[in-house]
């Protein structure tokens, strides 16, 4: 595979600009949004290098402080993420150990979850314990 090119993005007066620093493409591309800019270029690489055209990389130079807030709000994205996938597994399996010994809803009563989404959990966890089978 190609390794990617890729491009500094700056908004510069009203506009998304991308440079390439390692001088593999001269000369700049503009675009009115992110979309536009990076289909651009995927165009002009097609052009460039017809048989095999290098993956472009957008690599975004924003104002200092928004550069730290994005990441960090990414990071906590991610966190949350994974915090989210960790708290239906657990909840499928305790969903799983309490409709073994009481009934729906009462496995809801003791949860705070409703009827519904215990059903919809323990069901979850049934297909899935039938696929690792």
């Amino acid at each position: 595979m190609t390794e990617p090119i890729t491009y500094t993005v700056t908004f510069e007066e009203g506009g998304w600009t991308a440079r390439d620093h390692s001088k593999r493409v001269r000369g700049v591309a503009v675009a009115s949004n992110l979309t536009q800019l990076e289909r651009e270029l995927a165009e002009a690489h097609e052009w460039a290098w017809p048989e095999n055209p290098p993956p472009v990389k957008l690599v975004l130079d924003l104002p200092g402080e928004l550069t730290a807030k994005v990441k960090a709000w990414r990071d906590e994205r991610r966190l949350a993420e994974l915090h989210a996938a960790r708290s239906l597994e657990m909840g499928e399996e305790v969903v799983a150990e309490l409709t073994a010994r009481w009934s729906e809803p009462d496995t809801a009563r003791i949860t705070g979850l409703s009827k519904q989404r215990v059903h919809q959990l323990k069901r979850s966890y049934q297909s899935k314990s039938k696929a690792d089978a």
